[in-house]
């Protein structure tokens, strides 16, 4: 867990710097992540976001690593589900297209 915070607080320190040098207008950024203008222009002064307020910024300026990161965390606890024996067979999550929309009507 200290690594992780200690590893957290140097992304956070330069989170500014990744803001200012992304390919986005800071306008674009307030717009997509819901924080006003005035308020994103001083986070970014004082460096002060909050973990969501980064995550949601961070899906702005790099989506694709956004997803990659996404993807391969739920990836790992789909793993971690499936060596604690947490998975639906394959038998009881096939289903007839045909009898579901029989069944809808």
């Amino acid at each position: 867990m200290i690594t992780e915070l200690i590893e957290t607080k140097k992304i956070m320190s330069n989170f500014d710097k990744m803001i200012i040098n992304s390919p986005f207008k800071t306008e674009y950024i307030s717009e997509k992540s819901n924080i006003a203008l005035p308020t994103l222009y001083r986070k970014i002064r004082d460096n002060k976001f909050t973990i969501d307020e980064a995550l949601t910024i961070l899906e702005i300026i790099e989506p694709e690593q956004y997803e990659f990161e996404m993807i391969s965390r739920k990836i790992a606890i789909a793993e971690e589900q499936f060596k604690n024996g947490q998975f639906i067979k394959h038998e009881d999550f096939v289903f007839n297209a045909k009898e579901l929309l029989a069944s809808r009507k």
